[in-house]
């Protein structure tokens, strides 16, 4: 499985946002500006913004210990924070350490003990060395007849769907190994999500081509 691009590597770290703020100082009097001058966001709310779907920042910039720079993009909710690159979920998940981490300078409160959980969501792009149908030959012979039925068409095997249970209060995001969008049949060139870290992701990814 050969890893062509990361579409979104998310990592969220949830707790209560209050207990970060609990002299209630106005956020955007004394944390937007630093959030904007550390990291360079270029899309920010303003003021009297709807934030109902969380405060989101967009176009930003961290820059790695190594001096790489990766476009970063945030949104805070009440109870927690997602950071996104397009890197890794180990950056973001670093972006979210740093950026928690330098709030007491600030004059809010932050201890590592106040995030409950953390959760991924991984989405890559790749290129698989075998086409999905070969994962059940009865599935291909199913596609062609298919292929008969309709006509003027081939229809093939393009994506496998592990699903949570639906009926659970926390649903990880379904685990999916799709074709691209747009792609020939025999581009093997595969879009997959997974509620994982991306190193993760990938690992599982590569047990699945084995099953090929």
């Amino acid at each position: 499985m050969k890893l062509l691009s990361v579409g979104l590597a998310r990592a969220m770290s949830f707790l209560d946002m209050n207990e970060l703020n609990p002299g209630g100082k106005d956020v955007f009097t004394h944390l937007l500006p630093a959030l904007l001058d550390d990291y360079k966001f270029k899309t920010y709310p303003k003021p009297g913004d709807d934030l109902s779907q969380g405060m989101k920042l967009m176009n930003g910039e961290f820059v790695k210990e190594d001096g790489t720079v990766l476009a970063i993009n945030i949104t805070i909710f009440s109870d927690g924070i997602a950071a996104d690159t397009f890197s890794s979920t180990k950056d973001s998940e670093d972006f979210l350490e740093t950026a928690l981490g330098d709030l007491p300078e600030l004059g809010f409160a932050y201890d590592p003990e106040m995030v409950r959980r953390k959760t991924y969501l991984s989405q890559v792009n790749v290129k698989c060395s075998r086409p999905l149908r070969v994962l059940n030959p009865r599935l291909a012979d199913f596609a062609s007849r298919v292929s008969s039925a309709v006509g003027g068409t081939v229809f093939d095997v393009s994506a496998i769907e592990l699903w949570p249970d639906q009926t659970l209060a926390f649903k990880p995001a379904n685990f999916s190994f799709q074709r691209k969008i747009g792609d020939p049949h025999d581009s093997n060139r595969y879009w997959s999500q997974a509620a994982l870290p991306t190193d993760k992701h990938l690992e599982l990814l590569e047990e699945f081509e084995a099953l090929l």
